[in-house]
């Protein structure tokens, strides 16, 4: 039985949950057009399909107007002042200017504002500033970074601005060398590769392509410094010239083809010297295709005049008419300067050959030691047959003669 103490009691309860729903429905009508105007400037879901009555800062359709209305509502929000003047500055880049100092307040580690202080550094040439803001951004995974820090590196005037950035910990360097464009010279480059090897902030394959790319430009002085650098001692004339440490085909190493799918004319491999300690070369000649020009070759840099060239060959079943050659032609190319006896079939014996060159003025010390077919008609026509190579030696022939 209800009395009237109890149905007071419910119409009070009624009523209070009705103000809170009341209240509830307030706050929804006042936040949720906020929430749609926020999410519509930020461009999240599930804002994307329903924002045709709210400005993004993301469009390239919002005006300066409109981000400066959604400031003086959101005065706080660090990221549509970077929007803002990411905005200004596509229009005019002195718009932007007295955005910035504002943009490293509120948004320090933002990439894009930090990318729009590095331009105006660069527009007022403060190229210490401006190189230290381009490697962070590089730093951070950010790749148009890259092309304006890499100006900065070629540039004269700007090169020792960018050099003051290198430290032991920086991560910069390498990703900017190794996806250099053909394009670029990397001449000019050689003392930041040098530097950062030294302090050890480098790959050593980064450095190798650096090597690579002066030898193919004609730089053969500079490669053979910087390949010096890598390796921190080098002797004198040929490189690995026992065949024992594995050829890294790069470099001023020993190279030959690499091996590709159907008909090969030849395969070179390191193989053991047993019962000797160490490895010998094997050219292994298969006849079912033209050879290349050279078979086995390594660049030299020479900075004498008369040398002699020794070393060791075995053959089996070799069949050829005219034979195989160790010759050498200027690194950039041309006609062989000099050539070794014809090498012919030994019938697995140990011989030696011996070549005496004098180096030509017009390959201004650097030259290409080769393994040619002798005849060019029988390189196209291929050879058959398998040689072997030891104890190879380069050295001048006035110290020869002295001893």
């Amino acid at each position: 039985m209800n009395t009237p103490h109890t149905a007071a009691r419910g119409l009070a309860r009624a009523a209070w949950i009705g103000l809170w729903l009341l209240a509830f429905g307030a706050l929804c009508l006042w936040a949720w057009p906020r929430q749609m105007e926020r999410g519509c400037w930020l461009a999240e879901w599930p804002f994307e399909q329903g924002c045709a009555d709210y400005s993004s800062g993301k469009l390239e359709t919002t005006t300066p107007s409109q981000q400066i209305a959604h400031l003086e509502r959101n005065i706080g929000d660090g990221r549509a002042y970077m929007w803002l003047t990411a905005n200004l500055a596509a229009q005019d880049d002195e718009l932007a200017t007295p955005l910035l100092p504002w943009l490293r307040k509120l948004v320090p580690h933002d990439n894009q504002a930090l990318a729009l202080q590095a331009n105006a550094l660069l527009r007022a040439g403060d190229y210490e500033r401006a190189a230290r803001a381009l490697a962070l951004l590089v730093e951070r995974g950010e790749a148009k970074a890259r092309e304006p820090l890499v100006a900065l590196m070629l540039a004269p005037e700007t090169q020792d601005a960018v050099r003051a950035q290198l430290t032991p910990e920086s991560r910069w360097l390498d990703p900017v060398l190794a996806s250099l464009s053909a394009q670029v010279s990397v001449d000019a480059l050689q003392p930041f590769v040098t530097e950062g090897w030294k302090l050890g902030v480098l790959r050593q394959s980064t450095v190798l392509g650096q090597i690579d790319r002066l030898k193919r430009e004609g730089y053969w002085l500079d490669a053979y410094s910087l390949w010096v650098a890598l390796l921190g001692q080098v002797h004198d004339g040929l490189y690995n010239p026992g065949f024992d440490r594995r050829a890294s085909l790069r470099g001023f190493d020993w190279t030959w083809p690499q091996q590709r799918a159907g008909k090969v004319g030849v395969q070179v491999s390191q193989v053991s010297a047993a019962p000797r300690n160490g490895y010998l070369l094997q050219v292994e000649m298969t006849g079912r295709a033209a050879l290349p020009q050279a078979l086995v070759a390594q660049p030299l840099v020479l900075l004498g005049s008369q040398f002699r060239l020794t070393g060791r060959y075995m053959s089996d079943r070799l069949r050829a008419r005219e034979g195989l050659v160790w010759a050498l032609r200027c690194a950039d190319g041309g006609e062989r300067f000099a050539q070794s006896e014809v090498l012919e079939e030994t019938q697995k014996e140990w011989r030696g050959f011996t070549l005496d060159f004098e180096m030509p003025a017009e390959c201004q010390g650097a030259a290409r030691l080769q393994l040619e077919a002798a005849a060019a008609w029988e390189a196209r026509a291929g050879i058959a047959g398998v040689m072997y190579f030891d104890d190879f030696e380069l050295r001048p022939r006035a110290a020869e003669s002295a001893q």
